[in-house]
């Protein structure tokens, strides 16, 4: 005959197994602490708002420290009166300097590195020593735009610092994605933050409808919050040993995908566990490309033709940078791209097609461009060469932007004879 066991007998063996567990807790925690590993618990500063025409835009005069959740990197930021990540420049030019108006993504607004540290900034002082003069170089980028905003940038702001010449940065893995709607929507897990523009049957460019973006954010508004959402922000504020390895979980897609749908795991995991399990730009390289992403190209030339065309009739000159992405770059990175993703292996990819396309597009239209991509290969295969992309960040480092501005200044002197008569 089996005997109860006394109540006070289980809540003993129950205390022992909570002490068992919080103990060593306990005792990572303060070791996370003691040793400085993990990030800040402050958030990265709020620079983004939304806007009726960009999708979103930087809030005029904010800004502070932006640091790495894997502590790769702290920038101090701040985003000027006319919403620029630049210093007080405005429309008038009272100096005659030679302006260039760089449009650009994340790589541009470069949250990463300090301004001066910029592609931007190291350019400007490069072709002020060349030329002899005064030269602004611009930074009108904007962390996850695509090339419809950038344009629309252009047109409904940016002519006005009256720029000599337009510098539109590419990046290879996600601009087209970002410009198609379908793609760039079931990247967001469902929902639309911006309008798109589309292609009509003869190939003409549709501007966007405010009708979708309505509907997509009516959609939003009945969504409801993952249950530990709160617990997450919660814990990030009071746990280092949470802020540490945190980010680091988030980083392992089967993990993000069992318990980034429940919030634990933060915000963005819960975007980044929504279907599809891989990442959507990833099958830009995919040979051939599938119906969606003939599309999203058809569109990019369009937007860029167009955007080339808006710019010269200014009087000013148009040119196109080609970033390459780090799992171009670096071999490794992509093959552990497709470790992590199982659903990768069995299909064909080519990871310099894209390339490929938009070198063709642009030849074709006699538009000037730099590939960026064999100049980054070759230096990162140099014997001892420095990151030129943090780690987990994957955005330039210093050096990356060093080697970035080097190029593009020869570029311009060289190719268009920038100062020239």
């Amino acid at each position: 005959m089996r005997t109860k066991t006394p109540l006070s007998t289980f809540l003993g063996r129950l205390f022992l197994i909570v002490v068992g567990l919080l103990v060593p807790l306990l005792a990572l925690e303060i070791g996370v602490r003691m040793v400085a590993l993990a990030p800040s618990p402050q958030p990265n500063p709020a620079i983004w708002t939304p806007h009726p025409l960009f999708g979103w835009w930087h809030v005029p005069n904010s800004g502070g420290t932006f640091r790495s959740d894997f502590n790769e990197f702290e920038a101090e930021v701040h985003i000027n009166a006319r919403g620029l990540r630049d210093r007080e420049i405005g429309y008038d030019n009272p100096a005659g300097a030679f302006r260039v108006l760089s449009l650009a993504d994340s790589f541009g607004e470069a949250l990463q590195v300090n301004l001066d540290d910029t592609y931007h900034k190291q350019l400007e002082t490069r072709l002020t020593d060349s030329l002899g003069k005064p030269v602004e170089v611009l930074n009108a980028g904007v962390g996850g735009w695509g090339t419809d905003q950038e344009a629309v940038f252009y047109l409904a702001e940016g002519f006005r610092y009256q720029p000599d010449v337009v510098l539109l940065a590419f990046f290879i893995r996600n601009d087209a994605v970002n410009n198609y709607g379908p793609l760039e929507i079931a990247r967001n897990g469902g929902s639309q933050q911006k309008e798109f523009f589309k292609l009509s049957p003869e190939g003409e460019l549709i501007p966007p409808s405010s009708e979708g973006r309505k509907e997509a954010e009516a959609e939003a508004k009945t969504e409801v919050e993952p249950v530990l959402l709160g617990i997450a922000d919660s814990l990030w504020r009071t746990s280092a040993l949470y802020r540490f390895i945190t980010p680091y979980l988030s980083d392992i897609p089967p993990v993000v995908q069992r318990l980034g749908p429940s919030g634990i795991l933060g915000g963005e995991a819960v975007i980044r566990a929504s279907p599809p399990a891989t990442p959507i730009p990833f099958f830009v390289y995919q040979e051939p490309p599938d119906e969606r992403f003939e599309a999203a190209w058809a569109l990019t030339d369009a937007i860029v033709a167009r955007l080339r065309d808006e710019v010269e009739s200014r009087g000013a000159r148009f040119v196109v940078v080609i970033i390459g992405a780090p799992e171009q770059v670096y071999r490794a990175e992509w093959e552990r791209t497709i470790a992590r993703n199982p659903a990768m292996q069995a299909l064909n990819w080519d990871l310099d097609a894209p390339n490929r396309r938009l070198d063709a597009f642009l030849a074709a239209q006699d538009i000037p461009y730099l590939d960026l991509l064999p100049i980054f290969r070759q230096a990162a295969a140099q014997p001892d060469a420095p990151p030129l992309h943090f780690q987990h960040d994957q955005h330039w480092t210093v050096e990356g932007h060093r080697l970035a501005a080097e190029a593009i200044h020869d570029f311009l002197m060289d190719e268009l004879k920038v100062g020239g008569d």
